[in-house]
């Protein structure tokens, strides 16, 4: 049984709780990452207390040790004990023993996870008040991200957004391949030393997938590829969109024509889902189409993102009521 101390601040002191972390096959497993699994622990209540329920991150039992995954847990513990904001996952604790364990606040479920499961049980897409909701809290984050932090998130999608309630709040996670930013929101190479932008693929901006001037505007496409995902239900560049493709590659998934024909759709816009209707989801489509600009400099800034989505949230909810 693993153990570690998290500080627990008193009116007048800090003191040291020592935290019993029980082997691996005892915790429930939320979700996974490369090189990492997140697992539930449920703390024992103490006298006349409460307690929350925490999220720990975990290097992978499965995979080699790995100085990579190893320091990339010590930078988001980091950056998570700096941070301070309603839409991002908060700092719980972090182990300095040999087995690295990150503790972080516990939320119900991730976006991507709420999408697999609409699909597994033949739902509708997500309602426009969903998406939108996810639009005004995730761009506030990366607002804070930005500015304050001066930080790129690297890789946004849907998994790395979790949600609690019925969307009553969405908080954005996973910092374990941030980048840092200058003062006017530009990769900063000097600082990053031999860091690179990491992301994932599918999710990736333009000017990942050719090359080209990384900067704040590089989170805001994969964010408008969630937006999409809510309604697609999907994953972005996975559906085949031309009929008269070859049935050979259709079929053979892990063929290297398959996947051409999938990589060669990184980095632009996929259409609008035959399903939607671009009346009822007017303010998704048009936070969607101006977040995957292929410019960049088209692309509006998380913060004013988040003070449209907003507005837009606003006036659905009044419509609605």
């Amino acid at each position: 049984m693993a153990e570690f101390q998290t500080p627990i601040k008193t009116k007048n002191t800090v003191q040291n709780e020592k935290i019993m972390i029980p082997p691996s096959p005892f915790l429930n497993r939320l979700g996974y990452g490369t090189g990492v699994s997140v697992m539930q622990l449920v703390r024992s209540p103490r006298a006349g207390q409460i307690r929350s329920p925490w999220a720990l991150k975990m290097l992978n039992k499965r995979v080699k040790p790995n100085k990579v995954y190893t320091e990339r847990l010590k930078v988001e513990a980091d950056l998570l004990q700096r941070m301070s904001h309603p839409n991002i996952v908060g700092f719980r604790a972090f182990s300095k023993t040999k087995i690295l364990y990150l503790g972080m606040e516990a939320c119900d479920v991730s976006l991507g996870d709420m999408i697999e499961k609409r699909v597994e049980d033949n739902c509708e897409p997500f309602t426009s008040r969903q998406i939108l909701k996810v639009a005004a809290d995730i761009a506030s984050a990366l607002h804070y991200l930005h500015t304050t932090m001066q930080i790129l998130h690297g890789d946004m999608k849907s998994y790395n957004i979790l949600v609690n309630g019925d969307f009553v709040i969405c908080k954005l996670c996973d910092f374990g391949v941030t980048l840092p930013l200058d003062e006017n929101g530009v990769f900063d190479k000097q600082s990053a030393g031999k860091a690179v932008y990491y992301g994932t693929e599918a999710w990736s901006a333009p000017e990942v997938i050719h090359g080209g001037e990384i900067t704040d505007r590089t989170d805001i496409w994969p964010l408008g590829l969630t937006f999409w995902e809510m309604m697609a239900l999907t994953a972005p560049h996975t559906q085949i969109e031309d009929e008269t493709m070859d049935e050979s590659v259709v079929c053979l998934d892990d063929s290297t024509e398959s996947m051409d024909y999938f990589s060669e759709k990184y980095g632009t816009r996929p259409p609008v889902p035959a399903n939607i209707s671009e009346k009822q989801y007017a303010d998704p489509l048009a936070l969607f189409y101006c977040c995957t600009e292929t410019l960049g400099s088209m692309r509006p800034s998380a913060n004013h993102l988040a003070i449209a989505a907003s507005d837009m949230l606003e006036q659905c909810l009044k419509t609605m009521n």
